[in-house]
């Protein structure tokens, strides 16, 4: 009988890694590693028991099973998160070193029942999740929104279900967007989260529509943006959101 353990999981993507060069890709590389278990140690959450696969420009892990959910992610989403902004700026400040090449990351997190005894890593559903989260239309436009930020947050659907909505700590459910990611074929309901930022500010992408391709209708009062993608063009259908984007409005 296949064993499930549920765990949560952490991913984190460098923006833009293939368009550096050789050795900017090499500090970058540490600085991801760097930041991460720096911001780690700070809030004591202890990255030496985590269950890692690195790929050059991204990083996933499996956190333990203890202390578990209810104490983790709202220690990520919260102390974690603000430690990792500050390791990521602290980064991008070091502009002498003559490799330096500004850093901005993409994060993801869920929670989800794991097969964690795989040949070739985590199968399953969930262990692909973070990163088709962390790799969607919604926060790379987060990032070509807000040039200004060093660090996205995207979540799932379940992390914020049983761990945002229902408790205090920060960031409040207010300052997420809910989001749709379309990707391999499958859809993810999330909720995206930019540090210092007003999400709810996003421009959607300006992509025309295929010809005979209509866009579909948004749901009445809705709050959310949804994306789908259709041979490279994302098309955005927006519900009752001012998305206008107006960098006075931004968040300090």
């Amino acid at each position: 009988m296949v064993m499930h353990d549920y765990r949560v999981l952490l991913t984190a993507d460098i923006e833009n890694y293939g368009g550096r060069t050789d050795a900017q890709q090499r500090t970058l590389q540490s600085g991801l590693i760097s930041a991460i278990e720096t911001a780690a140690d700070r809030v004591q959450l202890d990255h030496e028991s985590w269950s890692r696969q690195v790929g050059g420009d991204s990083l996933t892990a499996v956190l333990p099973a203890e202390p578990g959910p209810l104490v983790t992610i709202p220690l990520l989403l919260d102390q974690f998160l603000t430690e990792l902004d500050v390791a990521i700026a602290a980064h991008n400040s070091r502009r002498a070193d003559p490799t330096w090449a500004r850093m901005r990351i993409r994060l993801a997190v869920h929670v989800g029942p794991l097969q964690l005894d795989g040949a070739a890593g985590w199968p399953g559903q969930h262990a692909v999740q973070p990163a088709r989260l962390r790799d969607s239309a919604p926060i790379r436009a987060a990032l070509d929104t807000f040039r200004d930020a060093d660090l996205a947050l995207i979540i799932s659907r379940e992390a914020f279900r049983d761990y945002v909505s229902q408790g205090p700590g920060r960031p409040r459910p207010s300052e997420f967007l809910e989001v749709a990611v379309a990707e391999k074929k499958q859809e993810y309901p999330a909720y995206l989260y930019v540090p210092h930022f007003d999400v709810h500010d996003m421009e959607p992408p300006e992509s025309p529509l295929p010809s005979g391709d209509a866009p579909s209708t948004p749901p009445s009062g809705g709050g959310s943006i949804k994306n789908r993608v259709n041979k490279g063009d994302i098309y955005f259908a927006q519900g009752n959101i001012n998305l206008t984007h107006d960098p006075e409005r931004r968040k300090k």
